[in-house]
């Protein structure tokens, strides 16, 4: 019988891991804790769940793991399984494409929104009991630039096309993509910076992309552009990206990732003008571990049959 170790965000919902019960009933799914004491049954595992473990910990559980030989993770990227034993072993690594395509795309739509549509000012007027209504913008005729048109970008770009904005992005293959405009190299960045009214980083942290945004890059944006970030909080330069805010380079910005989590309370970013700042809570939905699990599913049923899973991590020096 086939075993496979469920992470214990899936495990502890009884839903989750009994709807994978009843999917694959000649299956052992055994639940294991977010501490180093697992079950005896590690030993046998070949399969494993990831979601919300430590980099510590799935280093333990690996090294009482041997036989794991594909490990499937709910998160986004691949960067929170990258420990030396999934390095050093040949292990296969598999992800859940569209899980958290939603309510991330969601999320950006109503910070764009909140943004052209005087939010915050409204919120400090209603506080003060002021009658001040301002002249809100549109995103109608607005171009915006998606740095990452994987899954996530995509998504954006068909909900930002319902508002009647013109969708630019970059993709390491940059060939036609449906739902934009137009699709640049990672190289032809600064076409973006130059055109996009907002900028939107939705693309992986690799040694390219960390720290892709510096006060250079800043001072290539419209002095009246926007940007949002819910990828990884390493892709920009985070002193740079206050200057650039002092300083009136672009309008305003919305971190939902840092490069330190949780945002120390020291942290300058909390009290920055025109800053919004979001604790990595973007693709927070009480349906995207259910998404996980569906994936994972149509995933496991291609191992036991022994095709392909998909979703399989591409480029390991790169990390996704």
């Amino acid at each position: 019988m086939l075993t496979v170790l469920v992470s214990p965000i899936y495990a502890e919902d009884p839903s989750l891991i009994g709807r994978l019960r009843s999917r694959f009933p000649e299956v052992s799914f055994v639940g294991i804790g977010r501490e180093s004491a697992f079950p005896s049954a590690v030993n046998e595992a070949r399969v494993l769940l990831y979601g919300g473990l430590t980099k510590p910990v799935l280093s333990a559980l690996l090294n009482q793991a041997p036989k794991i030989e594909w490990i499937h993770t709910g998160t986004a990227g691949f960067d929170w399984l990258m420990v030396p034993e999934v390095e050093a072993r040949p292990i296969l690594i598999s992800r859940t494409l569209h899980a958290m395509d939603t309510p991330i795309a969601e999320f950006v739509m109503a910070t764009m929104l909140a943004h052209y549509k005087n939010l915050p000012r409204l919120l400090d007027a209603q506080q003060r009991r002021a009658w001040e209504p301002p002249i809100h913008g549109e995103l109608y005729g607005k171009t915006l630039g998606i740095v990452g048109a994987g899954s996530i970008g995509t998504r954006i770009a068909g909900y930002a096309r319902a508002f009647g904005m013109r969708i630019l992005g970059t993709k390491r293959s940059p060939e036609p993509q449906p739902g934009f405009n137009s699709i640049y190299p990672p190289t032809a960045l600064h076409r973006l910076l130059e055109e996009s009214d907002v900028l939107v980083l939705a693309c992986p942290l690799t040694p390219e992309t960390r720290h892709m945004m510096g006060y250079a890059q800043f001072q290539q944006m419209k002095r009246d552009s926007y940007l949002i970030n819910i990828a990884r909080g390493a892709l920009i330069v985070e002193a740079d990206l206050i200057r650039a805010l002092n300083e009136r380079l672009v309008a305003g910005a919305c971190l939902d990732v840092f490069e330190l989590e949780p945002l120390p309370v020291e942290s300058p970013l909390w009290n920055i003008p025109n800053l919004f700042v979001s604790p990595h809570c973007s693709y927070r939905s009480p349906q995207v571990r259910a998404r996980v699990i569906d994936e994972f599913s149509e995933n496991l049923n291609r191992f036991l049959s022994g095709e392909p899973v998909k979703n399989t991590m591409r480029h390991v020096t790169l990390g996704y």
